[in-house]
């Protein structure tokens, strides 16, 4: 019939279902196969629902009439409507209006509007039938195929009379069923795993790893292959999220620290001054009243310090995530090295020239350039031997640690020999501040002039200002620097 249209491939799907507009504003639905207008097709026995004219009543056998006439089958209004518009009659009104409209066009073709309507329906289904072919052969993945139309999808991959008895393929889908019905009404293999997930099972849909193949012995190992694959994934998964706990875990427990350490704070302050006691120093030089003067610069802590046979000043270093840190002690220096060390120094006095007050403010800015031009030469052996300048800056809030102990460099100037000691500033010392709120401390500290010697302290007060300016740049180019900086009468 006229409204029929065939397709060759028996592998596709049912043609989908497409609506095409008539210029009088129905909507038709055409399927490849039959148009039809409000769900319903042409007919070409519509006389048989006609109603019968009757010039005079039934009657029955016995030839009175009869109570209950035979009735023909009904249908609905809207398909007295469908018939007439398909002939190209008036579709308006009652379902006798619509029989009266139909009387003597019962045989009626399709009218010449309708087959150029059909035309254009078929035109546009198969241009959208072109279309997904197109799509399924160069756009759509397997796991599509898969899920779109299994049956095609697996002809396609194992057609008939292959030799290829080895070949499986993989897919990853949520739905299994259907695809495992097909792969057996087939004839081939199909086994199924769950596939690894990234742990969010409640937004995302559960997926499977399924194999498919001819020799159901490949398809086994495969999928058990997998299956190992899948539990690593799970085991690495698993340390993933035990690592995540843990680092969350840490910084929850050093939030509360710091916490604790800040309401701290305003009772807790190391800078100020310090009454120092060393017995070794003490009894060995003849010397009383050591202190020591601590305070901050912008972000560095240093110390001022007066041991009597030893003054200088100490830069103390801070501590990776305020983490406790074995406490470097003091390793005793060789004495060829301290001796070839003040040899050097004793020559070096011996050349440089002696200047009165005066002569020394006038040379002081000359001085500071051959001081600086000499700690750029020496910049790689200092990085060698010295730590970073970041080992040096603390965070906004240094005090309290939650960990009080403190290494530091110094640098000091031995009183009877008047010269720099180098030694120390290549070692690293402990400090201790003992007891909340801080009041006292314990620490080391080594000289060639009386070795290692064990000293504490006792806070004696605040100081108003620091006695010296020390400048963040100097103290991130070098040590030494920041030591001539912070103390110039070194």
């Amino acid at each position: 019939m006229a409204s029929e249209c065939n397709f060759d491939d028996d592998d596709l799907d049912p043609p989908e279902q497409i609506f095409v507009g008539s210029e009088d504003g129905g909507v038709f639905a055409f399927d490849g196969q039959v148009l039809r207008f409000q769900d319903h097709a042409y007919a070409t026995d519509v006389a048989q629902y006609m109603p019968l004219l009757q010039l005079e009543p039934l009657r029955t056998k016995i030839g009175t009439v009869a109570a209950r006439p035979p009735r023909h089958d009904s249908k609905p209004l809207t398909w007295w409507q469908s018939q007439c518009v398909f002939r190209g009659l008036k579709s308006s009104g009652s379902i006798e209006d619509l029989q009266k409209a139909l009387k003597g066009h019962e045989d009626d073709p399709m009218s010449d509007g309708m087959l150029e309507l059909l035309d254009r329906a078929r035109d546009l289904l198969e241009a959208k039938i072109k279309e997904r072919e197109e799509n399924w052969l160069h756009d759509m993945s397997n796991d599509e195929k898969a899920m779109k139309d299994p049956r095609r999808f697996l002809k396609e991959e194992f057609p008939p009379g292959s030799s290829n008895s080895e070949k499986t393929v993989l897919l990853s889908t949520p739905f299994v069923a259907n695809i495992q019905y097909t792969a057996e009404e087939l004839g081939l293999g199909c086994e199924y795993t769950f596939a690894p997930t990234d742990g969010d099972a409640v937004v995302r849909m559960v997926k499977y790893w399924v194999v498919i193949g001819r020799d159901r012995q490949t398809v086994t190992q495969e999928i058990r292959m997998i299956e190992r694959e899948t539990q690593r994934l799970k085991r690495e998964q698993e340390e993933g999220r035990q690592d995540l706990r843990r680092k969350n875990k840490y910084m929850r427990t050093n939030q509360l620290e710091t916490e604790e350490a800040v309401a701290k704070s305003k009772d807790w302050d190391v800078i100020g001054l310090w009454n120092i006691t060393c017995p070794q120093i003490e009894a060995g030089w003849g010397v009383r009243n050591l202190t020591m003067k601590i305070h901050v610069e912008k972000t560095e802590l240093f110390a001022e310090f007066d041991f009597g046979a030893l003054t200088g000043v100490l830069r103390f270093e801070k501590k990776e995530d305020d983490a406790t840190l074995p406490l470097k002690r003091s390793q005793p220096h060789n004495d060829n090295v301290v001796k070839e060390e003040e040899e050097n120094n004793d020559d070096g006095k011996q050349q440089e020239p002696v200047y009165n007050d005066d002569e020394a403010s006038e040379k002081s800015s000359d001085t500071y350039d051959e001081y600086e031009a000499d700690d750029e030469e020496k910049q790689d052996q200092n990085d060698q031997r010295n730590p970073s300048p970041e080992d040096f800056h603390f965070t906004c809030n240094p005090q309290p640690s939650t960990h009080p102990e403190c290494n530091y460099h110094y640098r000091g100037e031995v009183i009877s020999e008047e010269v720099v000691d180098e030694a120390p500033d290549m070692t690293l010392y402990g400090i201790t501040i003992c007891g909340f709120p801080g009041k006292t401390l314990k620490g080391d500290i080594e000289s060639a002039a009386f070795g290692v010697s064990t000293f504490t302290g006792v806070r004696a007060g605040e100081i108003e200002t620091a006695q010296c300016d020390v400048k963040e740049d100097r103290g991130k180019c070098d040590v030494k620097t920041a030591y001539e900086v912070l103390s110039p009468e070194l």
